[in-house]
């Protein structure tokens, strides 16, 4: 017997991209960019903002500039805002470097050459296996094992070590003619942690205007200038941006699944959107006073109430620019870290480790823990410990060694979940980070001063919840922090 039942085929989801224009007028200087979307059926991760950079017509006419080659256009985003109606689903505040750290991890040719394609980064570095030949073109810390710029294949050649004589562009100049000037774009993900991994249903939030704000750094945090020596870093009047647009992809599934969304919206509870999303916390250590000197400090950081997936500190010395090739590369991208330091967290009354996280191989593991995955810069940008500094392996000022080593806390039980994966801090017992560093004034051809004072931003990763319910007339949306 046959079986000439007709079965329906279930349909396919569509893709409608568009480009939306800012909602606020933009001149020369605008920094802030606001763009409503439409409430059509899912936000897709894969949207993104682009733009062009130019220069000014006040900037000098010689000058050479170009995005930093360590992140390029992902330094320019200083704070990205989602809002529905009155409610901020996420707000992240200095996303240059937390993105940086959570979403150009990734291996050399991918983060060059996939990523480069959109930001423009291109640095592609090497370890010297003889000691330079030349002072000036290589710097007075000229020695075996250093993290050097290859100055061929790198988007910069960064010229002599002293002066910055032969420094040239080797592709994606900044111009004056938009015509001519690359259109970089940041995926929206990278900025906005609600869509990671997810679709915003934004089908849902029918009465509400859905806003999305982009902040833009000052020119001199991420774009270089090698005329500029020694710190190479753009003046904030050299460039602007302009055609700053959002590439939106909205994805429109069969009418079936918009359906059983409507349907949870009814159900007691309503519709749980959750996410993650990011809060910072700023701090500051003063200067040691002196070579060797212990400093400890306990950084309270709030939180009661909320739970917490992952704390990462950022620092940054405040000492002033030099010629140091890594204030040249990474500009105010930079992550610095003492020669000796250690750390524990406090949560709830209960230090987290047992003892205090002080050998640099166990702040790295347990920054590896933080992002699911290994930490992928070389080797000794990250590694300052004291046995590698004789060594002549690290803190070399010359190239890139010890230059960004960010330290985290990794608080999620495992489950992967947003709500019910992290750790909740009780009322009446802050957040504390408790750290000591124990650090060196500057030795020649070993190591730069660490007894600077520094600048700490503690990069905070909790549970976001944005419930919809439906009500006889419209709907009412609630986010709960």
């Amino acid at each position: 017997m046959m079986n000439y039942e007709i079965k329906d085929v279930p349909m396919q989801s569509e893709i409608r991209t568009e480009e939306v224009e800012p909602l606020n007028p933009a001149t020369d200087s605008t920094r802030v960019y606001k763009f409503k979307i439409h409430n059509t059926g899912f936000l897709d991760s894969t949207s993104m903002i682009k733009f062009n950079l130019v220069k000014s017509a006040t900037a000098d006419a010689a000058h050479r500039l170009r995005l930093n080659t360590w992140n390029g256009a992902m330094g320019s985003i200083k704070s990205a805002t989602m809002s529905v109606g009155d409610f901020i689903i996420c707000e992240t505040q200095d996303v240059d470097k937390i993105g940086t750290l959570r979403h150009l991890n990734k291996p050399l040719d991918q983060r060059n050459d996939f990523f480069g394609h959109y930001l423009g980064n291109n640095l592609r570095v090497f370890v010297d296996s003889t000691t330079g030949l030349d002072g000036n073109l290589n710097g007075a810390d000229r020695a075996v094992g250093q993290l050097r710029i290859s100055s061929a294949t790198s988007g910069i050649n960064y010229g002599q070590q002293t002066d910055g004589a032969g420094a040239a562009l080797n592709n994606r100049s900044i111009t004056t003619d938009v015509t001519k000037t690359d259109e970089v774009g940041i995926p929206l993900y990278f900025l906005f942690p609600a869509i990671e991994g997810r679709q915003v249903p934004l089908f849902l939030f029918q009465d509400y205007p859905i806003i999305l704000e982009v902040e833009f750094n000052e020119p001199s945090k991420y774009v270089n200038n090698i005329q500029r020596h020694p710190s190479y870093e753009a003046l904030d009047s050299d460039v602007v941006v302009r055609n700053c647009k959002l590439v939106v992809d909205y994805v429109l599934p069969p009418a079936s699944v918009l359906s059983k969304y409507v349907a949870s919206t009814q159900k007691d509870g309503g519709y749980r959107f959750e996410y993650p999303k990011f809060s910072v916390v700023k701090k500051a250590l003063p200067a040691t006073g002196g070579n060797r000197i212990q400093q400890e400090v306990e950084h309270r950081l709030g939180q009661e109430n909320k739970e917490i997936h992952a704390v990462y500190q950022l620092k940054q010395f405040n000492a002033p620019k030099s010629q140091n090739m890594a204030d040249k590369v990474l500009l105010s991208q930079r992550v610095d870290g003492a020669d000796t330091e250690e750390y524990n967290v406090e949560v709830n009354g209960q230090d987290i480790y047992r003892d205090d996280i002080f050998n640099v191989a166990s702040q790295y593991n347990e920054l590896e823990q933080c992002l699911g995955e290994p930490l992928l810069v070389p080797r000794a940008m990250y590694f300052n410990d004291c046995n590698t500094q004789l060594s002549h392996l690290t803190t070399l000022s010359s190239g890139l060694n010890s230059t960004y080593k960010p330290l985290g806390c990794d608080l999620s039980n495992g489950t992967g979940a947003i709500n019910g994966g992290g750790t909740i801090v009780q009322q009446g017992s802050p957040l504390v980070w408790k750290y000591k560093r124990q650090s060196t004034e500057a030795v020649a051809n070993v190591c730069v001063d660490n007894t600077s004072a520094m600048t700490v931003d503690y990069h905070i990763m909790h549970s976001g919840l944005a419930v919809v319910k439906k009500l006889d007339v419209g709907t009412s949306v609630q986010v709960r922090q």
